[in-house]
Formats: C-alpha cells, structure tokens, sequence
C-alpha cells in the first residue's frame, strides 16, 4: 500500500459518530511543535481534515482512533492509520509504540507524501490518549474508491474478476468490480491474512483503509475477517 518498493526506509522497520472513552478536555488539549522555520498548521484541536488541508510540510498535529495496528503493512514501512469521524490519514512509523486498532491517539509530526503517494505524516511524537469504537467503514462503489475516500475505512462489495497475485514479500492484490469500474485490493504481508481460499469469479465483501499506490487507488484490509465471500 504505502510502499512496495525495495528501498532503504526513512524509518527503522521493527519486526514487532465515535464514542470517545477518555475525558474530551484531554482530547482537545493538542499541542503542536515545530523545528524552527516549519511550517506550523493551524487545524483545531488536532483535526485531520483540516491537517489534510495544510501545504507539506506542514508540522500538523491529529488526533483520531487507530484503524489499523503497528506493522500492518509491514514491510511497507511500520507504522498505522488513524480516523476521525469520516476522515483519515496515514501515519508513516509508530516511533516504537505497539499501536491497536482502537486507541485514541495523538501524533505530531512533518505532512509528507508516502512513496506509494498517500497523504502521511511523518511522526516526531505519538501517545495514546485511551481508547474508543473504531468508525465503521464507509460503502462506497469499487469506482468511487479515490481520492475522496482516502485515508479512511471503507467497504465495497462485488466479484473479483483478476487472478491473486502474489506480489511478494509485500502482499498479494487483486481486482473486485461491482459494475461501477474494478478496484484493486491489496492484502499486506504484515496483516497475516489467508488468500489461499479465494479466486477469480468469487462474489466478496472487503472492507479496509482506502489507499494508493503510484496513481492506482485501493482498499487494504486489515484483519481476516474483513474479507469475506459470499455464498
């Protein structure tokens, strides 16, 4: 998804309404810092919509509930997805922090662009402010995933119509169209997930973070079960 390109990392790789359940004040209290001449962004307490906005480059400051966990899309790179309400943003290393689907986190850092084209940040701090429910993924047509949808959880629904490829060691991808124009799902190596059971002509359901990879825009799930063939 964010990479799947041999190259030497930015970060070191380790091999390692939403209803919020810690005090709204500790939420809102963001503070955003800044290397001397960076650029500083002005969204309101910690909001990703409006840190999307900003130039890059921008020091920016989200806070949102965590779609993915560390790892996920190793070995892309290590780091997770956050959301807030409808939107999200991909956050580029966990700094070491063992991030779960759930936690309510806030990050500060450098809005940057992965390899792969999706909107980052390249964290200098992370902490986990408590925990909340994990927005539910929005339904979208395979030929409206783009970038309206990016950096947030989606689920289209349709037929696979390529083969799996293995496109190893970073994952395995595939096409699935519900008539609207084919979509790609990519299957991350970090994510565990079995591909074995599925094929060409299957009717799916998948849901997962919607992403990009050089101009081609796709939906990662996250968990097994976030794949699932119909009868």
């Amino acid at each position: 998804m964010i990479g799947r390109t041999p190259q030497t990392p930015e970060y070191p790789m380790n091999k390692s309404g939403t209803q919020w359940k810690v005090g709204l004040a500790a939420l809102l209290a963001v503070v955003v810092l800044a290397a001397p001449g960076a650029v500083m962004a002005k969204g309101p307490h910690g909001s990703i919509a409006e840190a999307r906005q900003q130039p890059q480059g921008s020091t920016v400051t989200v806070v949102g509930v965590a779609t993915s966990f560390t790892g996920g899309f190793f070995p892309n790179d290590n780091g997770f997805a956050i959301q807030e309400k409808k939107v999200g943003i991909y956050i580029l290393d966990s700094l070491d922090a063992d991030i779960q689907v759930g936690q309510v986190v806030r990050v500060t850092g450098t809005l940057t662009q992965s390899f792969g084209g999706v909107l980052s940040v390249a964290p200098t701090s992370i902490e986990v402010l408590g925990t909340a429910n994990e927005p539910p993924p929005h339904p979208v047509k395979t030929g409206d995933v783009s970038e309206e949808t990016e950096g947030r959880l989606v689920r289209i629904k349709g037929t696979i119509v390529s083969d799996i490829e293995d496109d190893f060691p970073y994952g395995f991808k595939f096409q699935v169209d519900d008539g609207t124009g084919p979509t790609t799902v990519f299957v991350n190596a970090g994510t565990g997930i079995d591909v074995s059971g599925l094929a060409q002509g299957q009717r799916v359901v998948i849901q997962g973070f919607s992403g990009e990879f050089l101009g081609e825009y796709e939906v990662d799930p996250v968990f097994p079960e976030d794949i699932r063939v119909l009868p």
